[in-house]
């Protein structure tokens, strides 16, 4: 009984964490609301654990919720790392258009210093 209070209490600190989170990234929250609420169902009712195991033809509720567990995470990471390649590539295209403005205001200032290049 202690273990399922606990558990329910950090089941519902990452409900509110997601939930928090849900205007930024409304995939993944929304997807961690849903694990979240589904694994207190299976804390208070672990015989359901295991009647649901035993229909996906697994033994054991545990290994079920192992399982689902393990797949839920490799599907955040994987939006996790798009989400990091597109702000990697945003980082890119903005650094490369500050040095070509950089280097169109030096070449500008250095014609206004100079002259033009090819006067003869």
């Amino acid at each position: 009984m202690i273990a399922q209070i606990i558990f329910s209490l950090m089941l519902i600190a990452i409900v509110l964490m997601a939930f928090v989170q849900l205007r930024q990234i409304p995939l993944v929250a929304s997807a961690v609301i849903c694990a979240a609420l589904f694994g207190g169902y299976l804390i208070w009712n672990p015989e359901h654990a295991t009647s649901l195991a035993h229909l996906f033809g697994i033994g054991r509720g545990t290994d079920l919720v192992l399982y689902v567990w393990v797949l839920i995470s490799f599907a955040l990471m994987l939006v996790l790392y798009f989400n990091s390649r597109e702000q990697f590539q945003i980082v890119t295209v903005l650094a490369r258009a500050i040095a070509l403005a950089e280097a169109h205001a030096n070449s500008e200032k250095s014609e206004e210093t100079n002259g033009p290049a090819n006067s003869c």
